[in-house]
């Protein structure tokens, strides 16, 4: 038996399974540092100002994003494994036009619109300079996806999660060294060290390529890649959207329903679900260019084996999880915020119950955009975003949301578990 574990764990795939959970454990940690410390400088309502700045700024990077951070990773296998290996370098430059391209229209958008998205993005009126902070840290932050989908598009695993955690531990310096912290300190200084942190890395990925190849080719068939990129990326940009408004919508709903007090309290929950949730993620960050290369070499029936067993150790572990911390409550919210959360116990375990449906979606997500082109997750964060929405027009206290929030995330798992065995049956396995 151990040596079968060893055997896994040495091959290829069990290597970057390590490298990449140990990696997300530090920025785990470091995203639990960065909680505690805002909370505890951070008074009640900028906290919760703070967040719902950071769930708007989540989706609209990834709006910019426009579905690359899937398409590079699912691309990159396959041009490189196809017979004859096709270049990468026209396939990136597509990317980044397109990225670009969709950031431009989306700036632009939401300056137009100022008065209503200053209201939604930043939780008050009348702070333009404010919203400019958070359209430009959303553009770095899509710039550095970008760079982070490259890493695992030619799995190079170490760097995409060790550019992660350098990035986590460089953003918790100003919170520490700053000697004033205010909402607006905090993105600007985040954004300015993301936006380094991303040249350095692309400038160093352009330099290894000219090294190796002379020149870095602006290709005159870039506008078939962008056309292939377009095509998948687009479907993939509306599940994006879906899913971080998932994250987003239920803070901004309840800061206009109830005020930024409650909107800190309800934070708590999901803040705590998605410090569990990136355990689960970490193995669809792998998964997708497995599957993706697996297709290409007509070997999908070994990625399906994979996925079989995470399954089944994703539900042990998640349940086991939510019960330790269920326990726990009290306690974490004293480690990781401060007492004044505390009055928000109740409610946080009530949204524990939403991390098992979280991790089967996260598991599945990644392998139904690898194994098919047509955009099954945007139809399944659709349907989620709508119940979610028609749902808490119903509702009228923090516990009632709560409820809500995690029958969606029941539903977003029910249905991405069932769109997987659609795609098992349909495909012949």
């Amino acid at each position: 038996m151990l040596k079968i574990i060893k055997e896994k764990i040495s091959s290829g795939l069990g290597k970057d399974v390590v490298w990449t959970f140990t990696l997300q454990m530090a920025i785990m940690l470091c995203s639990f540092c960065i909680n505690k410390i805002l909370a505890s400088r951070l008074s009640i309502d900028d906290f919760g100002q703070y967040n719902i700045i950071k769930r708007s700024v989540q989706v609209i990077s990834l709006v910019m994003l426009a579905g690359v951070g899937i398409a590079l990773p699912r691309y990159i296998p396959r041009y490189r494994n196809s017979t004859p290996p096709q270049r990468i370098a026209p396939l990136l430059s597509a990317a980044l036009i397109y990225i670009i391209g969709v950031s431009a229209v989306v700036i632009l958008a939401s300056v137009a619109f100022s008065d209503v998205v200053q209201h939604v993005i930043i939780g008050e009126s009348d702070n333009l300079s404010l919203l400019l902070v958070a359209l430009a840290y959303a553009f770095v932050l899509a710039l550095a996806q970008y760079a982070f989908a490259y890493y695992r598009g030619t799995s190079q695993f170490k760097w995409y999660n060790g550019s992660q955690l350098a990035m986590q531990l460089l953003i918790t310096l100003p919170l520490l060294l700053l000697p004033v912290l205010t909402v607006g300190s905090v993105f600007i200084s985040w954004m300015l060290i993301t936006a380094l942190l991303v040249g350095c890395l692309l400038g160093r990925e352009t330099r290894r390529y000219v090294r190796q190849n002379g020149s870095f080719p602006f290709s005159t068939h870039v506008k078939r890649h962008l056309v292939t990129i377009t095509k998948y990326a687009s479907g993939r940009l509306v599940a994006d959207f879906f899913q971080f408004s998932l994250a987003a919508f239920p803070l901004i709903y309840i800061s206009h329903a109830m005020g930024l007090q409650p909107t800190a309290y309800f934070s708590v929950g999901i803040t705590l679900v998605s410090m569990v949730t990136p355990l689960y993620a970490f193995m669809g960050i792998i998964l997708l260019p497995y599957v993706s290369e697996a297709m290409a070499r007509h070997r999908l029936a070994e990625a399906r084996r994979y996925i079989s067993r995470l399954t089944l150790f994703y539900i042990v572990t998640s349940l086991l999880i939510t019960a330790l911390m269920y326990l726990l409550m009290r306690f974490l919210i004293l480690i990781f915020f401060a007492e004044e959360y505390t009055v928000a116990a109740d409610i946080s375990r009530i949204m524990l119950l939403a991390i098992l449906p979280q991790a089967l979606f996260l598991l599945y997500r990644n392998t139904i955009d690898a194994v098919s082109a047509i955009p099954y997750n945007a139809v399944t964060l659709g349907i989620c975003f709508a119940a979610i929405a028609i749902g808490f027009h119903f509702c009228t206290t923090l516990t009632q949301f709560a409820y809500v929030y995690v029958a969606v995330c029941c539903l977003q798992g029910l249905l991405s578990y069932a769109t997987w065995q659609w795609l098992r049956v349909r495909s012949g396995d």
